[in-house]
C-alpha cells in the first residue's frame, strides 16, 4: 500500500466520446503544445493546450498508466487536474510504446 504522506492528485482524464479514466496520482507527465510537463502536487495553477502524445500517471502505489492522446487541453489548480483530449487510447504498454 502506498504511503500515506505522499500528497496525490485527483486527476480525472476524458475524450470527447467518453470518460477514460479517474483516480490518484503523485506525477503525471503530459505532452503539452510547448513541450513535455511533468506535474506532481502543489503545482502552481495552470492551463494549457496539449498534442499528440503520451500522458504516464504514477499512481500512489508506484503502478505507472499510460494513455495516448490526441489535442486537447489541461486544467490543474488545487491538486486536482482534468484532462480532456479528443482521442484517448488507454492500456498502453509502457514498455513497448514510443509516444512522447
Amino acid at each position: 500500500m502506498a504511503a500515506t504522506d505522499k500528497p496525490i492528485i485527483q486527476v480525472n482524464i476524458v475524450a470527447a466520446d467518453r470518460p477514460v479514466w479517474s483516480g490518484t496520482a503523485v506525477q503525471i507527465s503530459i505532452p503539452a503544445s510547448e513541450g513535455s510537463m511533468g506535474i506532481l502536487a502543489d503545482h502552481e495553477p495552470v492551463m494549457t493546450a496539449t498534442k499528440d502524445g503520451l500522458i504516464k500517471v504514477i499512481q500512489p502505489n508506484g503502478e505507472t498508466l499510460g494513455f495516448e492522446v490526441t489535442d486537447g487541453f489541461i486544467s490543474f489548480d488545487s491538486n486536482k487536474l482534468t484532462v480532456a483530449v479528443e482521442t484517448c487510447k488507454d492500456g498502453v504498454d509502457l514498455n513497448t510504446s514510443s509516444a512522447e
